[in-house]
């Protein structure tokens, strides 16, 4: 008599099943597991202590020194940084944790027996990425206190400070779901967490790096319109170097196009939580005494090394010389953001869905030294 077997549809369904009491129970499991260390509670402290503290060594000499206006524009680059520390923070954090979830499980002994339950394979992989997240978005959380205060004094925006939040935590989710995926098809946890590491310093560091490096052969020569400022030196003598008038005239200049190249500082962190600051012009305002942030300059940078052909880049008139050109305009505000974010989200999910093929039951080989129970 021969022994039925499921058939390939009825296996997937059943390993790609959801029920939210599933995935509640694969994630309150997940997070007593994380808060019963007393060493989750002391990196929490800490790190809430660390930001409150750079906000108070930088602001109070501030406010004794500077006038209201310079203490406003402290106050904003000491929030851009609290939050680029907070986006390095996550990079850090949340590697090490979600990389070493399931196969640290699997050396434990503990995976078999949640595989053994009714508990599908997709609601174990969710559980742990909800778990993940959350541990993460408390590091967001605890950031608050420091973050609110220097906001409010430097006149940020709600909807700024709102967009950089959904940013981060969209972020967090995204590395937390890559850590998993890396987490299923690796067998020992330290080479999860190495490869994890790798991936973000990648995106983080080496991207950039070699966005960069392109400058050396994306080179063409094209004739552009160039605008600059023409000195009459006998205006008011012989030694008076007085700025007469600006003027344009075509030349033919080599044009770094590293807007060719951008594909590699898409999935940036950095520059994607820059990216969603407002543009610098209009967060400056009519007066140039309104403060700004770093995230802003790097986001104007940006702006200006991905659109290599604007007429902006060849004008080195300034805005009081007669025959400015008011037609040159700033450079367009053309957002990379929902690329560089699709990316991650693309990345992600694909790894959420191998992790869910890994833990699917039977299993039907296994590597060297991989542990069931």
């Amino acid at each position: 008599m021969s022994t039925p077997t499921a058939s390939p549809s009825r296996a997937a369904n059943g390993a790609l099943s959801l029920r939210l009491r599933g995935l509640r129970l694969v994630t309150s499991l997940e997070l007593r597991q994380r808060i019963r260390s007393r060493r989750w509670y002391v990196a929490l402290a800490v790190w809430t202590v660390a930001l409150l503290l750079i906000g108070l060594v930088i602001l109070a000499p501030t406010a004794l020194v500077a006038n209201a206006a310079g203490f406003r524009a402290t106050a904003r680059i000491v929030f851009s940084l609290q939050m680029l520390l907070v986006l390095f923070a996550m990079l850090l954090v949340l590697p090490a944790m979600s990389a070493g979830s399931i196969n640290g499980d699997r050396t434990a002994g503990t995976l078999a027996t949640l595989q053994s339950t009714l508990i599908s394979p997709l609601e174990i992989v969710l559980g742990k990425l909800t778990a993940g997240w959350l541990t993460g978005l408390a590091f967001l959380l605890l950031a608050m206190p420091s973050v609110l205060p220097t906001a409010l004094l430097g006149g940020v925006g709600p909807l700024y400070l709102l967009r950089l939040l959904l940013m981060i935590a969209a972020l967090a989710l995204c590395v937390t779901a890559v850590g998993l995926g890396l987490s299923a098809i690796t067998a020992r946890q330290l080479g999860s967490v190495v490869l994890a590491y790798v991936a973000v310093f990648g995106v983080t560091v080496v991207g950039p790096i070699l966005w960069g490096s392109s400058a050396a052969f994306l080179q063409e020569q094209r004739e552009v319109t160039v605008h600059f400022q023409e000195f009459d030196h006998t205006a008011d003598g012989a030694d008076s170097w007085a700025p007469s008038r600006c003027v344009e005239s075509v030349e033919e200049r080599t044009v770094i196009r590293v807007d060719l190249s951008q594909p590699l500082i898409w999935p940036n962190p950095v520059l994607l939580l820059a990216d969603v600051a407002p543009p610098m012009h209009d967060a400056i305002g009519p007066s140039p005494d309104e403060p700004w942030d770093l995230l802003q300059v790097m986001q104007l940078g940006l702006r200006h090394a991905t659109q290599p052909l604007h007429p902006s880049n060849f004008n080195s008139c300034s805005a009081g010389n007669e025959g400015y050109p008011e037609n040159v305009g700033s450079p367009a505000n053309r957002p990379i953001w929902p690329l560089g974010l699709g990316t991650w989200f693309l990345v992600g999910g694909a790894s959420v869905a191998l992790a869910t093929w890994r833990l699917a039951v039977p299993i039907r080989k296994l590597g060297k030294g991989i542990r069931i129970a």
